[in-house]
């Protein structure tokens, strides 16, 4: 059987520990700590439930030279700016894993899907099974291995391969397309007018992607669904945002970005004064701390 590596798409589980717990919990300057408490705590439960060998965690840094901003300055023009105080439990948490001895990437370039894409490509090429841990759609994608998984973990959502067709309508190949097609609003990218994951489904099971849709848009109106000539005009009016929308949408599996390359083996704590140092400055209660040590 093939060794399994852990992907975390991290930010995720950060941002969920800060809008579920109270900003009561504070380091010992008094500084909130609930997304560093949420976030430590789902690592604990994943490290309870599965014992991985294998495991690295991907993180949204502030970007100042965004790939995709290049392609589509409006990308993701609609967030607000993080707060500070949300920034600075970010940095606890990426110190929390080096802490740990987990191996955790950032860039200014590439976003966390982007670090787990390449990580997922050189690991899957060494034959590891990969498990993505995340609750973002745009992951499912990377699901490309017979045995590799995308994981909501709050949910406990298992998709393999054949489980990401079943839920969204198409393989995980040509999950880029579909979003190029639909658009997403939460990352500001804008798409067909009409067309949802339903009807891309529709389309991207007659035409292999993008590009095929593109060169057969005379041919959508013969499909066999009521409103195809409608959904051909809107793609033809619109079809100058497809191949701008495809580069956003899909995942980069080649990024370069600091320790790219570095192996991602968990060989436990490799300091516990470090560890114990880090411990004293969150507040972080003896037992909580004697967990992490019987791990």
């Amino acid at each position: 059987m093939n060794k399994r590596a852990y992907l975390i798409d991290s930010s995720i589980y950060v941002f969920r520990g800060w809008h579920v717990f109270d900003d009561a919990i504070t380091d010992r300057d008094g500084n909130p700590t609930n997304a560093v408490y949420g976030f430590t705590e789902f690592l604990y439960q994943l490290f309870e439930q599965k014992q991985p060998e294998f495991i690295a965690c991907a993180f949204d840094a502030h970007q100042t030279n965004s790939y995709r901003r290049e392609i589509f300055p409006e990308y993701k023009a609609n967030r607000p700016p993080a707060p500070e105080e949300l920034i600075v439990q970010f940095r606890y948490c990426r110190e929390f894993c080096r802490a740990m001895g987990i191996p955790e990437f950032g860039s200014n370039r590439f976003e966390a899907d982007d670090i787990i894409g390449t990580l997922a490509t050189r690991l899957r090429d060494e034959g590891f099974d990969i498990t993505i841990v995340t609750a973002d759609k745009d992951l499912t994608q990377l699901v490309l291995g017979e045995r590799d998984a995308w994981w909501d973990f709050a949910r406990g959502n298992v998709l393999n391969h054949k489980g990401v067709e079943k839920q969204f309508g198409v393989k995980p190949e040509k999950i880029a397309d579909m979003l190029a097609l639909a658009g997403d609003k939460v990352d500001n990218i804008p798409g067909i007018p009409g067309v949802g994951y339903k009807m891309a489904s529709n389309l991207l099971n007659k035409f292999d992607n993008v590009d095929d849709i593109l060169n057969n848009i005379e041919n959508i109106s013969k499909m066999k669904f009521r409103g195809s000539a409608r959904i051909q005009n809107l793609v033809e009016e619109h079809q100058g945002l497809l191949p701008t929308n495809k580069r956003l949408t899909e995942i980069v599996t080649d990024a370069v970005f600091d320790n790219h390359d570095q192996h991602i083996l968990w060989q436990g704590i490799p300091d516990e004064e470090t560890f114990h140092e880090l411990f004293d400055k969150l507040n972080v209660s003896d037992q909580r701390r004697k967990r992490w040590l019987q791990i």
